[in-house]
This record gives C-alpha cells, structure tokens and sequence, in this order.
C-alpha cells in the first residue's frame, strides 16, 4: 500500500474520529450506536474488514461483562448485597462525619467487586432508610454525593471494578500486548481512594456543608429504601457471592480465559435458581456490552489506518522527542480527565486509548504505564454529574449542576495530581 493511501486513510480514520468524539460528547444517539456507526464507517472506508466490526461480539471482555453482571444481579435477586450492607450498617451509632467516612469506604470497597450501579443503589437505599428515622440528622444530600464519587473511585481499582477499564482491556487484547492483572489498577488506586477519605475527612465534609442548601427535614429524598428480602437468610441467599468470590480466585490465578469464567459463574446462578433466564437477559446491561463490542472495530481502525501513530508523531514533534515520556502520560491523564467530566467514561477511554498506545509504539515505551494513566484519568469524573452514570444517579437527593464543581473539583484536581505522580513510579516506562 502506497504511502498516500495510508495517509489518505488517516485522514478519513481522524474525520470519523473527530465525529465520533462530538457525538459521545452530546449523546445526540446513544453511545452503543455511536460506537457501532463509528465501526462500520470504519469498514465501509475500508479502513478495516466487514468481519472485525463484529469480531468485538465475541470478545472475550464482552463475554466477561454480561457473565459478571449476571452473577451481580443474582446478588441483588437473592437480597445478598442487601443483607450484607444493611448488617454493616445497623450497627453503626456515631457522628454523622464519620458515618459519611464509613459510607464512603464500604462503597467503594463494594464496587470493586460488583456493579457500580448496584453498590451506589445499595447503599442510596441504606441511607434513605437511616434518615427515615433520624429526625433529619442524615440527610441524602449530605451523603450521596460522597458515595457516587467513592464507587466510581473504588470500581477504579479493580478490573472487573468498572466497565471502563474493561472496555480498555478488550482493547489490549486486541493490539496483542499484555493484558492488565486482577489488581493492576489497584497499585495507584490506593491512594486516589486514600486521597478521597482525607480529602472527605479534612476539607469536603465541611466544605459540603457550606456549598449545599439542605432541604428542610427531607430525610428519605428521591431514593426509597430497598426492600431487605423477608424470612430467615437461607444458602442461597449467599450462593451468588460464593460464586463472585470464586470467579475472582480463579481470574487471579489465571486458572482459564476470564470469558469462560465468568460464563461458569453466571450459568452457576442460573443452575442454582439465584436469577432466572428470562432476567439474566432482561437486567444484563446492553449498552455498555454493544458499546465496548463497537469500540474494538473503532480502535483498530485508528490503529491500522495509521491515524494514531500519526496523532503520536504529530505530538512527539510539537513537544520534542527528548520530551520525558511523564510528561506525555500527565498530558494524556489531564486531558483524560477533562473529557470525561463532558462525556461519558467509557467514550474517554475509548477515544484515548489507541492514542495512548501509539504514543507508547512511537517512543519505544511499555504501553502499560499509558493505559494505566487513560484509564485512571477516565475514572475521575468528578467534578460534573455527567462522566459516571452512578454520580448522575446522586442527582436524586437535589443537588445542583454546580455543587459536584464546587465539592468534587478540589478532589478531582488532587486525584488527577496523584495518578500523574504514582503511575510512573509503580509502572516503568522502559
């Protein structure tokens, strides 16, 4: 192929890209749409074959995705979760600073192990059935807030955590690199998620009480309490978390492809009627599973048109190539972070990440330290209710537009701050 063609190609690859970065932006369609159209121009270009716009469907991130959220809504079904949060949390008798310390904590150590949106319903639910009875001394308002941000932080840490950086790792696998491990994310997560509580604990408890205008003894606001499922807790309850447990052991160990485990995990739900056939289907979350299927004929269309290395080079000759590669990985994690506070996570990630792992190519660095960085960076949309659909959900409780600016901007400037500092320190560039 001659070297005008591969430039030509480019060029429509970065059109496409340019279009597809307005629409995640605006969501004039929904992302999943987005990202199949954004594959098929790919294919209809020529860019890349018919045949690698629905390879994605048989990704076995893709797989792995429905097979983990089926034994998460197992969960919910058997009213595990629910018994477990609502234990933890009856037991509790102290100030409401620390309460909102101990619900920051425990959602974000649920999330990641489980779904998001069931950690940050799970424990909306709690609250709302603690202010019931508190005479207006816990109010939603003074907590969800806190708690979206901490399951979008701590869903950060893990794999299998968040979508996003499931999303990523199909991507990886994809370009043929080493895939990330169980607890990769987790090495900088642990101080994004220890910056979130002393953050919480020294500034944000008191500057939330400032910022928000708490609505006058509205103890139970927007979210209702969740039904704790009646009568004695059987094993079956519990079956669905023995089984997440086990499907954790296993994707440690590497004990098989991580697709064939979590379909092992989720037919185990079935076979032990935690969750019915007919609701693995109906409650399996199909925008993201079509949006990160989509998103692996995007990414390799930006990757075999050249257009990534040619975003690489272009950057590499406007900063210099004797630039130190951190210096690339806080531009990317900056504006990672600015893009998902004005479109959804997953789109970021999505966008930066054939980027990122061109730059990576171009400058002869391990591509690992960059994927972390774009993922992270995707992961802290915490200034705006828009990037995270869970921090979107907290809108229940009556915050305004500006109050996630004003009480999520400090900490999200401090986690972008922490992720640009730890990750080359914990992932070598060479």
């Amino acid at each position: 192929m001659s070297e005008a063609i591969i430039m030509e190609q480019s060029t429509i690859a970065l059109i496409i890209l340019a279009i597809t970065l307005v629409l995640f932006a605006t969501e004039l369609f929904p992302v999943c749409v987005t990202a199949i159209m954004s594959s098929v121009a790919m294919a209809l270009t020529g860019i890349i074959s018919y045949q690698q716009v629905v390879l994605g469907l048989s990704n076995n991130v893709v797989v792995f995705v429905f097979g983990l959220a089926t034994i998460g809504n197992a969960m919910s079904e058997t009213g595990a979760a629910q018994h477990l949060g609502h234990a933890i949390m009856r037991h509790y008798h102290g100030s409401e600073k620390m309460l909102l310390m101990l619900l920051i904590l425990l959602a974000g150590v649920f999330s990641m192990f489980m779904s998001n949106t069931t950690s940050i319903v799970l424990f909306m639910s709690i609250v709302a059935s603690m202010a019931a009875g508190s005479r207006g001394r816990i109010t939603a308002k003074g907590s969800y807030m806190a708690m979206g941000i901490a399951t979008v932080a701590g869903g950060g840490c893990t794999l299998i955590g968040s979508t996003t950086q499931l999303a990523a790792q199909g991507l990886l696998i994809g370009y043929g690199v080493r895939p990330m491990a169980m607890f990769d994310l987790m090495k900088p997560g642990i101080f994004v998620f220890a910056a979130l509580l002393l953050y919480y604990y020294f500034i944000g408890y008191d500057l939330q009480k400032k910022v928000l205008v708490e609505a006058e003894a509205d103890p139970g606001t927007a979210q209702e309490a969740m039904t704790i499922p009646q009568g004695a807790v059987s094993l079956k309850t519990w079956t669905p978390m023995i089984i997440l447990a086990v499907c954790i052991a296993l994707t440690i160990v590497g004990w098989a492809n991580i697709a064939i485990v979590a379909i092992l995990g989720a037919l185990a739900c079935v076979v032990t009627k935690c969750i019915s056939v007919q609701k693995m289907f109906a409650q399996s979350d199909w925008n993201t599973i079509i949006m990160i299927a989509g998103s692996i004929g995007f990414a390799a269309g930006i990757e075999k048109s050249g257009a990534g290395a040619l975003m690489a080079s272009t950057a590499i000759d406007i900063v210099g190539s004797s630039t130190h590669p951190w210096a690339y990985l806080a531009a990317l994690v900056c504006i990672g972070t600015i893009m998902t506070n004005i479109m959804a996570n997953i789109s970021t990630v999505v966008i930066l990440t054939p980027i990122a792992f061109s730059l990576a190519q171009q400058m002869g660095c391990d591509p690992m330290p960059f994927m972390i960085g774009v993922i992270w960076a995707a992961n802290m949309p915490y200034s705006t209710p828009i990037g995270a659909s869970v921090i979107t959900m907290t809108m229940t409780a009556g915050y305004r537009f500006k109050d996630y600016t004003k009480i999520g901007l400090p900490y999200n400037i401090v986690a972008c701050a922490v992720v640009i500092i730890s990750v080359p320190l914990l992932f070598k560039f060479h």
